[in-house]
Parts: C-alpha cells; sequence; structure tokens
C-alpha cells in the first residue's frame, strides 16, 4: 500500500491531541484535514460550542468540561498529532451540523455588512458627518474582517 496517506483510515469523530490543543476530525477537503478544536472549560461561550458529554469525554480522555468549538481548522496532514479515540456517531453528526450551521450564519453576516457597507450615503449616515459628532470622535471607515475563503467554504 505505498503512497497511502496515514489518514486514510480515519474516520470523522476521530480525537486527537497536538502538544497543547485537542482537536476533533470533522471532514475532508482533498488531501486536507478539516478539525475543530476541543477547548478546556472556560466561562466565555460560543454560539459554535458545543459541550462535551461526560461519558464521551471519559472514553476518549479528554478533560472535563470541554467544548468542541465548531470552527473549522484545515491541517495538510496529522503530523504532530497522537489519536486518543473516537466519539460516537451522535456527537459526531451534531458536530457537522453545528459547523455547517455557523458557516452559514458567518455567510450570512458577511453577506449583511457587505450590503450595509455599499449603501450609500443618505439622512441617516449623515448625522455621523454632523458638526456636533465630527468634532471630538472621529469614526473609522468600516471595513469587514477578513476571513479565508478556504475555511468558509469546504462543504
Amino acid at each position: 500500500m505505498a503512497g497511502a496517506s496515514p489518514a486514510s483510515g480515519v474516520r470523522a469523530g476521530a480525537v486527537f491531541c497536538s502538544a497543547a490543543t485537542w482537536w476533533v476530525l470533522v471532514a475532508r477537503k482533498g488531501a486536507a484535514l478539516v478539525f475543530c478544536p476541543i477547548l478546556p472549560q472556560s466561562e466565555q461561550c460560543h454560539r459554535a460550542d458545543i459541550p462535551v458529554p461526560w461519558a464521551e469525554a471519559l472514553q476518549v480522555g479528554c478533560p472535563d468540561g470541554a467544548r468542541i468549538r465548531c470552527r473549522p481548522v484545515l491541517r495538510p496532514s496529522m503530523h504532530g498529532l497522537t489519536r486518543r479515540g473516537q466519539f460516537g456517531a451522535n456527537l459526531t453528526d451534531r458536530i457537522v451540523t453545528t459547523l455547517s450551521a455557523e458557516l452559514r450564519h458567518r455567510q450570512q453576516e458577511d453577506a449583511a455588512s457587505s450590503r450595509f457597507a455599499a449603501r450609500p450615503r443618505g439622512k441617516i449616515s449623515s448625522f455621523h458627518t454632523s458638526v456636533s459628532c465630527t468634532g471630538a470622535l472621529h469614526l473609522p471607515s468600516y471595513r469587514p474582517e477578513p476571513r479565508s475563503p478556504r475555511v468558509l467554504h469546504f462543504f
């Protein structure tokens, strides 16, 4: 089996650990692998976070109270990763569904922000250029946050 990728036998839901981060494999995009980070317990919760059930965490050995941040990270290979286990089919399906929803939300936010940025100046936007606002407050021009197209369009 010469030339076969070491990732060829790995399926979605596989849990890996690098030096500092835990990862779950979500999908493949060509030769690249799409991972989501598993974050330790914290007070900050994002809409794309999924709590890892305690039974699943115990089975793969990840920290208690961990969350999966459904944010796609492309890696060219599994170099530097140690396999720890496999999440169940239900949790894996939930991760993929939440990741798809998060990407859809980001695309809608990007479309809405570009639509508002291209709007011609009218009565509403003239408020910010009036004498009362321009003296003490300088409003920077709007620039949308750059997002990598590789990361957003893997489905």
